[in-house]
């Protein structure tokens, strides 16, 4: 623990110096994770975890590969958003067996000037953190 000076109080001539104490360590915020059972658990394809998570910082591919093309600044351009649900899609015909391996999309809000819930694949949205280490490898 470290102390920092709130304020010097003097009464009766006696000096006096009030201190408050601060954590050394920054919290980290909490984790909560979320499992999820899969229908088709014992197929032939696997369930890949999700390349993103809840409430992550987000942009659209394509407006990013827009700005890069155009060199603007993608800030100053358009929004982050933050992934507001996550949802596994089974593609099964059967209901026994899957055809195709599972997916995973990405519900974000305020897209298109509303608060619906527009869904996204994997490859239409990136993250800031991946960007942000894009950035730092040049």
């Amino acid at each position: 623990m470290s102390y920092t000076e709130i304020q010097r109080i003097e009464c009766q001539g006696i000096p006096s110096i009030e201190y408050q104490t601060e954590p050394d360590d920054i919290p980290i915020p909490e984790r909560i994770q979320f499992d999820f059972i899969p229908q088709f658990p014992y197929d032939q394809y696997g369930y890949n975890p999700p390349k993103f998570v809840y409430c992550e910082q987000v942009i659209l591919v394509e407006e990013w590969l827009f700005c890069q093309e155009q060199q603007y600044n993608f800030f100053d351009e358009h929004e982050v958003y933050r992934i507001c649900a996550l949802e596994i899609e089974e593609y099964s015909l059967t209901g026994k067996t899957l055809y195709e391996a599972p997916s995973w999309k990405y519900g974000i809000r305020g897209t298109r000037g509303t608060r619906e819930l527009i869904w996204f694949e994997e490859d239409e949205l990136i993250s800031l953190t991946e960007i942000n280490s894009e950035d730092q490898e040049f």
